[in-house]
């Protein structure tokens, strides 16, 4: 199995919430890092952290999803377009926020995840409801 049909196969896994079948795709210490300019930024280590940020994420939002566009794959790397979409629970205000992700592979198993969100400030102020976010 390539690396794109195994980055495939844990969006498939994480649609069903079926966390086996994630653990078995991502490394015991896989390691996330998030821009510490968001309120979940920093170095996430291992499954159980992953676990706690995903739903740290999706706890901070309603109605989130995140539509995949296209997975790219180069040798041990895969890039993953997408947009994510949610709703502040401060003020309902929408969120549709271009995604990119670089997911690092190593004999199968997702080792890194580094997300690259196209504007942090954008995403934080529609968060916190910030009146200077147009709706």
């Amino acid at each position: 199995m390539d690396n794109k049909t195994i980055v495939a196969a844990f969006f498939t896994a994480a649609a069903a919430n079926d966390q086996a079948a994630m653990a078995a795709i991502l490394d015991p210490e896989v390691v996330v890092t998030e821009a510490e300019s968001l309120p979940f930024g920093g170095r996430h280590v291992g499954f159980a952290a992953f676990q706690a940020l995903v739903r740290r994420v999706f706890l901070l939002w309603r109605d989130t999803r995140v539509d995949v566009e296209r997975l790219i794959g180069d040798g041990e790397y895969v890039v993953v377009l997408a947009t994510m979409h949610a709703r502040s629970k401060a003020d309902g205000a929408a969120l549709g926020m271009p995604i990119a992700e670089v997911w690092r592979l190593e004999n199968g198993r997702v080792k890194e995840i580094r997300p690259f969100y196209f504007d942090t400030r954008k995403f934080v102020d529609v968060l916190e409801g910030s009146s200077s976010v147009a709706r």
